[in-house]
């Protein structure tokens, strides 16, 4: 047991009372969860998806359009939590593509990107970031990224120019391609995919966690929430 002072808003409400934290003492507590982290046009997400959230381990088709060669799972371990969008197929095409998004208040895109457990290369093609606008043909590029060439998850942030904000757009991921009678050496990874809504900005944080907001947190990397049990004897 510990002393344990709690104050609310400037008023005591209890001191020095002994607090006695059950859940460090191997009591029983609530099962662990992972927060559900797969949604669309909230009020602080446009879309965020970390492929753990939808059921059968495949893609939401509310959120994806098409993915070519692609699977979801753990096929090159963890690229940052549980399950991702791999890509291993040697033979192209290598593509994901979201669906239509009001990017209206759109602020930027973000996703993790590596090899994880599976083989790299250092003379993969190159991943192409771009977008359309009202079903076009012509996709516009955003970055171009060096495919993974080490064991190493990078997380990127790309700031959306005006262009790619509107009531029609789509984003994609895809891989050049490989010359006449080469395949692609290694696989590549996808995981916790975000578009943040800036619409509403948070001046102050505050979450108790009980149950957890998940407006207030990206994702949870590696994290569970536990629900322990403290007692205060005064």
């Amino acid at each position: 047991p510990q002393q344990a002072t709690a104050t609310h808003r400037g008023q005591v409400i209890f001191k020095d009372a002994l607090a006695q934290q059950l859940c460090e003492q191997g009591a029983p507590t609530e099962a662990s969860l992972h927060p559900h982290l797969a949604e669309m046009h909230s009020d602080s997400i446009i879309l965020r998806d970390d492929f753990d959230s939808y059921h059968q381990l495949e893609l939401n088709p509310s959120m994806w359009f098409e993915c070519s060669n692609c699977e979801v799972g753990e096929q090159c371990g963890v690229i940052m939590h549980g399950s991702a969008v791999t890509f291993c197929e040697p033979y192209g095409p290598r593509e994901l593509t979201t669906t239509s998004l009001n990017t209206t208040t759109a602020s930027v895109l973000q996703f993790s990107i590596g090899s994880g457990s599976c083989r790299f290369s250092y003379t993969d093609p190159r991943i192409i970031v771009s977008y359309t606008r009202n079903n076009s043909a012509d996709w516009i590029q955003l970055e171009k990224i060096r495919a993974p060439s080490n064991v190493s998850t990078v997380i990127h942030i790309l700031y959306l120019p005006e262009d790619a904000k509107g009531e029609n757009v789509q984003f994609q991921w895809k891989q050049e391609y490989v010359h006449a009678g080469e395949v692609y050496e290694a696989c590549w990874a996808l995981d916790n995919i975000l578009i943040i809504n800036a619409a509403h900005r948070q001046i102050v944080l505050e979450d108790n966690l009980d149950p957890v907001d998940t407006g207030n947190w990206l994702f949870f990397p590696g994290a569970t929430v536990k629900v322990c049990l403290i007692l205060f004897c005064t």
